[in-house]
């Protein structure tokens, strides 16, 4: 029971990542400025680096992207958790604060 809900959660955080990312911060201006300035900064860089090294800054840059995506799963989840624990808190049910507080979201 608990592997499949960690699945479904994993299933859950990725497809509402990939929405958030699809919609809202392509509506975003404050995303959109950065996101051209990055890829100006990109284009720059290449420009100074030889062609053969190239590929040393797209690893760089998919490495770069994947902890991003890490950090976004782990923080979406954590959400989840203190979300629950404030409605539990809100809600009156008792709550065993340790152990929400060192819950693992891996």
């Amino acid at each position: 029971m608990i592997k499949n809900l960690g699945t479904y959660l994993h299933d859950f955080i990725a497809m509402r990542t990939e929405e958030i990312g699809s919609n809202v911060l392509k509506q975003d201006a404050g995303y959109q400025e950065l996101s051209k300035e990055l890829q100006f900064l990109l284009k720059e860089i290449f420009k100074c680096v030889p062609i053969d090294r190239h590929p040393v800054i797209f690893a760089y840059e998919e490495k770069e992207q994947a902890q991003l995506a890490l950090v976004v799963e782990i923080m979406y989840k954590q959400g989840l958790i203190d979300g629950v624990y404030l409605n539990r808190r809100l809600s009156g049910v008792t709550v065993n604060e340790d152990e929400f507080c060192s819950h693992s979201v891996d």
